[in-house]
């Protein structure tokens, strides 16, 4: 009778696994490494521009990192708290605000860091959030699943329907094909 008390592993399979977590290792070291020098950049711009906040952008110990905080919120004047955070997509720094009426605090974009006179600008500039990103696929699959074509009486109606769900259709699939690409 074979024992089957110890699980024996492929060599190749022990090999892959060691290579998985390797990559994994390098990602996380990248991920570090883009957070810590998008804190530098955040600090570097602050200190070429005179500003001196209240603390500096760093990052924790996951990989997130953290906004420098610039000036705190003065309810007296209703202005808001502002932070600094690099944009990647800006590739210069953006400045955030809280509302401090709220409950649950959540910074918002105002504006981008241009000059010393920005931060002071931010501060009476209620937070905006970005809108929620619209899923235009679900979407389109709404549009077909509404004209069903079986409960039509019109042959002509359901040939326009047909050719309209054919359309919607064949634009998913290359929408679908161009984000993997």
């Amino acid at each position: 009778m074979p024992d089957t008390t110890t699980a024996t592993v492929p060599s190749w399979l022990a090999a892959a696994e060691a290579d998985r977590a390797e990559r994994e290792l390098n990602e996380k070291a990248s991920n570090l490494r883009l957070v810590m020098d998008q804190a530098e950049h955040v600090n570097r711009t602050l200190a070429e521009l005179g500003i001196e906040p209240l603390s500096h952008a760093s990052y924790d110990r996951h990989g997130n990192q953290r906004a420098a905080v610039l000036i705190g919120a003065d309810y007296e004047s209703h202005t808001y708290e502002v932070r600094a955070l690099w944009s990647a997509t800006d590739a210069a720094v953006e400045l955030h605000t809280a509302d401090w009426e709220d409950d649950a605090t959540a910074f918002g974009r105002v504006r981008l860091l241009r000059s010393i006179g920005d931060v002071a600008a931010a501060r009476h500039e209620t937070p905006r959030f970005p809108a929620r990103p619209r899923d235009f696929a679900a979407e389109a699959r709404w549009a077909i699943d509404s004209l069903n074509v079986d409960r039509l009486n019109n042959g002509e109606v359901e040939a326009v329907v047909t050719a309209i769900n054919g359309v919607t259709a064949a634009l998913l699939n290359l929408a679908e094909r161009g984000s993997r690409a």
